[in-house]
């Protein structure tokens, strides 16, 4: 059975060879089809990636807080001018209280920021100086490439330690052992223990992590800047005084299993809108947001396939064209190989394998324009595209399931011809 099979494909490959460029001009549909089918594939796996990259780096069970600054109204106005003191955003009574009442929460990371200046001999830079625990690194999957994060000791003896991005020290064009730099934060000098990657986050991840785009992030142990900066923040402007009082910038919380998750999410809404009227607030729960993303993702999985259908939609149809021609050429060949004693299955078979063969060509050659075309995608835009193995035998797969969709009817048609007549064609 498998000779049989060996000689129908090796007299198809025959058969194709005879006519080149029509053989290659009927291969184009599926050529792009298949093109298309695994470009579009791997843009979708690549996002895919992409969506549970970001939220893993969130973390599934963590539950985001940041301070956010309400719009300027009168009461505020009056505020400000009356105490020389604008008070907004997250209290340290907010950790309390969702630490207190919410049992299924295990761990709530306060965080406070602080805008400083940083000193490389005479060259200056703005950061972000963020006091955090050091359980903060962990939660949020911040690993130091050299070095390490801040640990309990630093934490309890409010030490004098910083963990740094790679993207400060360059910008301020130091070169040496980072380990062995004392950064000058304010008047205060810091001694660097870690250094992590650049920023690996899109702008919106980052936003949810209280992160300026413009500005970089010096961490230090969380005591350690309220200790020395306080919570209170005074700028003097063109004559103009401004204080500005916010306690907690960002609060952190880690919920114990990822099934209590949304009723955390509740229970810490519930406490908040009890203590901020002003709504000086925002929650973020990267489970909403990833099931939020999977939805979309859905959309785009259905429709982008279905867009590439139909370059194969056009591809089988040429096909299905050029077969049933081929079949009216060689009806006076159909006609003799029945006269020898073919059977309407031998028939059926030899055209059938042709058009899958054909099929098949054009799927191997619209693979390799597909994996040429993402790496063009990659290399001129930001768009992230994965080819995987699946996504190759697939497209494969479909090639030839639009040979044997398209090439069933011609084939039958061929077998079903009178033998009689068929001998009479010229």
């Amino acid at each position: 059975m498998s000779g049989f099979f060996a000689e129908l494909i090796r007299e198809a490959v025959r058969n194709l060879a005879r006519h080149k460029l029509r053989s290659l001009l009927t291969t184009l549909g599926i050529v792009f089809g298949v093109a298309s089918v695994l470009s579009m594939v791997a843009l979708g796996e690549g996002a895919r990636q992409a969506i549970l990259r970001q939220i893993q780096e969130l973390g599934i069970r963590n539950i985001i807080i940041n301070a956010v600054k309400p719009p300027e109204t009168e009461n505020l106005k009056e505020e400000k001018q009356e105490g020389w003191r604008l008070e907004y955003g997250l209290k340290f009574n907010d950790a309390k209280q969702i630490r207190e009442t919410l049992p299924m929460v295990a761990d709530v990371l306060e965080v406070r920021d602080v805008e400083r200046w940083i000193w490389f001999k005479s060259r200056r830079l703005n950061a972000k100086i963020r006091g955090v625990t050091p359980e903060y690194f962990d939660r949020l999957s911040l690993r130091p490439f050299l070095g390490r994060v801040l640990d309990a000791e630093d934490a309890r003896g409010s030490r004098r330690v910083c963990v740094v991005r790679a993207d400060l020290l360059r910008q301020a064009a130091y070169v040496g052992d980072p380990l062995k730099l004392d950064l000058k934060i304010g008047s205060d000098y810091f001694r660097v223990v870690g250094v992590l990657p650049d920023h690996e986050f899109q702008s919106e991840t980052r936003t949810i992590l209280g992160i300026d785009d413009r500005s970089m992030e010096v961490y230090v142990p969380f005591h350690t800047v309220v200790g020395r900066f306080g919570v209170t923040e005074n700028k003097s402007r063109a004559g103009s005084f401004e204080a500005t009082r916010v306690e907690l910038h960002q609060i952190v919380c880690t919920v114990r299993h990822e099934d209590d998750v949304l009723a955390a999410a509740r229970g810490i809404q519930a406490i908040l809108t009890a203590f901020h009227p002003k709504r000086d607030y925002q929650l973020t729960v990267p489970l909403n947001l990833l099931e939020q993303r999977q939805k979309t993702q859905q959309v785009f999985n259905i429709v982008l396939p279905i867009i590439a259908g139909i370059s194969l939609l056009v591809g089988g149809i040429g096909i299905l064209n050029i077969m049933l021609a081929s079949i009216t050429e060689r009806t006076r060949e159909i006609g003799i190989r029945r006269a020898i004693g073919a059977s309407g299955n031998d028939i059926t078979w030899q055209f059938l394998i042709e058009t899958v063969t054909l099929a098949m060509i054009g799927g191997i050659m619209g693979v390799i324009v597909g994996v040429a075309g993402v790496f063009v995608l990659r290399y001129f835009t930001e768009w992230q595209a994965v080819i995987t193995t699946w996504s190759l035998v697939i497209s494969l797969l479909i090639s030839c399931l639009t040979g044997i969709l398209f090439g069933l009817y011609p084939a039958r048609r061929a077998a079903a011809m009178d033998p009689i007549r068929a001998l009479r064609h010229n």
